[in-house]
């Protein structure tokens, strides 16, 4: 897309409170644009604009929408009838989606390096970019979660590196241009988009790898079947990690402390390489971290900067997150919304030393509780009682007639574990408090509004036990 971001002097963000859109304006903010936007409710990422001297208005109306704007930047989850961007097609003003846009920026820099997977692209792309930070190359910047380094999700730097979260959803990672790539995992999600289910998913992932130059490289994850099913034909150099032999890093001798965080030796080539620490939990993440060894030796890295900073490292923002504890009750909250992150979150509680691990989940989209309706009923066993909330869907309506009930129901046929659904948040709150004992761990998932009950709980648990 031909688009010279040099004149575009104002620009308006729908959706602006979103995790990514907010960096992307406060980027937009640093590099001399007039930014201002709207959302439909304030939020700690608006908080943040605002102090950063970016209008927010709450509310979509076509009166937001004035004659001085030079560009419209919208989020997947807003529609074509939404007020804005309908006033900005009849003013004839250029409008972009988020990932256009984010691609358009990408072009900029020689070295750009896009994290990408069905799940992991969070942490990876927080942990790369606290290594380039560590590693004084001064990156640009722009991920999914809230970097403590940076204390945000977005960084104007002054070099040729921007990493960047490469998401798959609505194939927005094809707008963008990079020099290195990873891959994490390939599996079966936002099937409300990909209709055609798996095979269309990896040919969007092909795609994606096609963008790597010759002189390039991209990270792969080499135990990963559905990710070694596209690489045939690729020119750029390709580098496997993984947990078996057969890859180019890999992961050995791997030991758990009592919080779950590993430790680990990594060979390259056979050959032994370092020894790594994490200072965030579960086998998951050190197939996160690899990758983040093979694109830190790619850029010729040193290997203490890169262990520095995995152990520094605690976390993303809303990734396995300690919110508290209180009367030796730990309340953790994880963005976790698909069924291997559900998984793979509930199997890093478990690693820790309780009592009863409570599972308080909330769907996100009718179309992925419908099609993998099975893979979370199976998740969920892990869990000693279950407390779903309602199905939260932003960008859909209920045409597959499904409910968190059905879960609850057949996870107590399936399981025989304590299951009940709560639609009211202060419900969920009081019902955990009343039953959580000392040694309990109470863990609170999902991508949208439910962490808020994580917060909710720590406040109450302090009243009842002052």
């Amino acid at each position: 897309m031909n688009i010279d971001l040099e004149n575009i002097k104002k620009i308006y963000f729908i959706g602006i409170g979103g995790t990514s859109m907010s960096g992307l304006a406060l980027m937009s903010k640093i590099n001399g644009k007039e930014v201002l936007g709207s959302d439909m409710r304030p939020c700690v990422y608006t908080e943040k604009l605002e102090k950063n001297g970016i209008k927010v208005i709450i509310g979509h109306n076509k009166e937001n929408i004035t004659d001085d704007i030079d560009l419209i930047v919208y989020s997947a989850a807003i529609r074509e009838n939404n007020p804005e961007r309908v006033e900005g097609k009849n003013k004839g003003i250029l409008e972009l989606e988020r990932s256009v846009y984010l691609g358009l920026i990408s072009r900029y820099y020689k070295r750009t390096i896009a994290v990408s997977g069905t799940h992991g692209k969070t942490t990876t792309s927080s942990l790369m970019s606290l290594v380039f930070l560590n590693a004084n190359l001064d990156p640009s910047i722009s991920i999914g979660g809230t970097l403590k380094k940076i204390n945000g999700n977005s960084r104007v730097g002054d070099s040729d590196y921007f990493v960047i979260e490469a998401c798959e959803f609505v194939d927005s990672f094809l707008h963008s241009r990079h020099f290195v790539g990873t891959i994490q995992n390939i599996e079966k999600d936002h099937l409300d988009y990909f209709t055609g289910g798996l095979e269309q998913i990896k040919e969007s992932f092909r795609k994606f790898a096609q963008i790597t130059p010759k002189d390039g490289m991209l990270v792969v994850n080499g135990d990963d079947e559905n990710v070694l099913d596209i690489l045939e034909g690729l020119e750029c150099k390709i580098v496997k990690a993984g947990l078996s032999d057969s890859n180019d890093f890999v992961a050995k001798n791997i030991t758990y402390d009592k919080f779950g965080n590993p430790n680990f030796d990594v060979y390259k080539h056979g050959e032994f390489y370092h020894n790594f620490e994490l200072n965030i939990p579960g086998e998951h993440n050190v197939l996160n971290a690899l990758s983040v060894v093979a694109v830190a030796d790619f850029f010729m890295i040193d290997k203490e900067v890169v262990n520095d900073s995995f152990k520094e490292f605690t976390g993303a923002k809303r990734r396995f997150e300690k919110r508290g504890i209180v009367n030796d009750i730990t309340v953790i909250e994880d963005y976790a919304h698909h069924p291997t992150e559900l998984k793979v979150t509930i199997d890093a509680c478990k690693n820790y030393e309780h009592n009863k691990l409570f599972v308080i989940f909330q769907p996100h989209t009718y179309s992925r509780t419908f099609l993998l309706f099975d893979e979370f009923v199976e998740a969920m066993k892990g869990a000693d009682e279950l407390i779903l909330n309602d199905i939260y869907s932003d960008r859909e309506d209920n045409e597959w007639n499904i409910y968190s009930e059905d879960i609850a129901k057949k996870v107590v046929e399936k399981y025989n574990i304590p299951s009940r659904v709560i639609s009211e948040f202060s419900d969920i709150r009081d019902y955990v408090v009343k039953n959580a004992k000392a040694g309990d761990f109470v863990l609170v998932a999902g991508s949208q509004s439910i962490n808020q009950v994580a917060y909710d709980i720590v406040e109450k648990l302090k009243e009842v036990y002052k």
